[in-house]
């Protein structure tokens, strides 16, 4: 039986009304530009990266080229998506609002694309509080909705435009690639498909990046050398009762998120052997494996990563109250984050909640992560079809 229209309509309707009152909380630094933005929104639980970097570039009448004029800590898609609302009237608050709009559109395409592939939970996205504080933090919703849309298109048999999304969804930050090892190995028994999958990701790639890192080596690099120089921030490694150099961070957190690919790509290829639904099912799951992994281990934690977690589970169609439990975890971890922040990074409030909180948040994840594998392992050792 077909659902009605209500049903149909409701993860959206949901999920914009979450992202109105995102809107709304966040669009009150409008009034707050510049040097005193950021002090402001600690106070006020309201602080939004687009309205930060926006004022330090944007807001003073100057548009400078990113990478060209202006050095960006990101992908190339992640500085343009900084860029483009500067050209929108209506000073800080219409250049938050054109960004936001934006970002908005793309979790509500996400959803969409959620309920067009098979075997997820679009839920897991449309409903969580989480979407009230991180979908104008960062610009993160871009590229889970290229994800989605990846995924969408490989459960369909178009390989080349699942590569070229996931090369967009790259382009704006690196979490995608983490449907890549999974991918390659489900298409491994179709070279063609392979083939094409893996020739619109590098040649997308390529017209993306190609062009600035030519034209502004240095500032296109930026972004890799910015990362790998970076220490353990706002991460369980922060935490620690030691210090580990960034090269000694690099090396660590690479293992379990090379082991976890290794994982997506093994359950992937053994599972596609028995048919799509099954390939399907795997690659979902190793994606979200990986997503968890990745953020759980990672060096740096920003709040807003909290999405691919939630990403991870849509996928998975894991239980609810795992969204539940993630997204309390999301909430009280923002508030904290930014609570430090407003306190002037207390050394007493850094002891008593904030270090707290990140073996928490790690625990959780980390139990979200071994559900993952769970489950992934089981849909690696199904019973392989028998030869007639």
């Amino acid at each position: 039986m077909r659902p009605s229209v209500p049903s149909r309509l409701a993860p959206y309707a949901l999920a914009a009304l979450l992202l109105a009152a995102g809107w709304a909380n966040l669009a009150r630094g409008a009034a707050h530009p510049g040097v005193p933005y950021r002090p402001w929104a600690f106070a006020h639980q309201s602080y939004s990266d687009l309205l930060a970097m926006g004022g330090d570039r944007y807001f003073n009448g100057g548009r400078p080229l990113p990478y060209l004029e202006d050095r960006i800590e990101y992908p190339v898609l992640l500085g343009l998506a900084l860029w483009l609302p500067s050209f929108a009237p209506g000073g800080p608050l219409g250049y938050f609002t054109a960004g936001y709009l934006a970002l908005a559109a793309c979790g509500l395409l996400a959803v969409w694309l959620l309920r067009r592939l098979p075997g997820s939970d679009p839920w897991w996205l449309a409903a969580t509080p989480a979407l009230v504080v991180y979908a104008g933090l960062n610009w993160d919703l871009l590229p889970i909705a290229l994800t989605v849309g990846a995924l969408v298109a490989l459960s369909r048999g178009r390989s080349g435009l699942a590569g070229a999304l996931c090369a967009l969804g790259v382009a704006a930050k690196l979490y995608p690639v983490a449907l890549v090892p999974g991918a390659a190995a489900l298409l491994w028994r179709r070279p063609r498909d392979l083939a094409r999958f893996g020739g619109a990701l590098g040649a997308v790639l390529l017209a993306v990046n190609l062009p600035v890192a030519l034209a502004a080596p240095e500032s296109w690099s930026w972004f890799f050398r910015f990362n790998g120089q970076r220490g353990a921030e706002n991460s369980i490694w922060e935490a620690l009762p030691f210090a580990l150099s960034p090269a000694a961070l690099n090396r660590i957190t690479a293992v379990p998120l090379l082991l976890a690919a290794a994982a997506a790509a093994l359950a992937a290829w053994r599972a596609g052997s028995r048919g799509d639904a099954s390939g399907a099912a795997a690659l979902r799951l190793g994606t979200g494996l990986v997503l968890v992994t990745w953020i759980t281990v990672n060096k740096v934690w920003s709040p807003q990563y909290a999405l691919y977690a939630l990403l991870a589970g849509a996928l998975a169609a894991a239980p609810r109250w795992m969204m539940g439990a993630l997204s309390a975890m999301a909430l009280l971890d923002y508030w904290t984050a930014f609570a430090y922040r407003a306190r002037g990074m207390d050394p007493a409030f850094r002891d008593l909640a904030v270090h707290p909180g990140e073996w928490l948040r790690t625990a959780l994840h980390l139990a979200f992560a071994l559900w993952l594998a769970r489950a992934l392992w089981r849909a690696a050792r199904a019973p392989a079809p028998e030869l007639s």
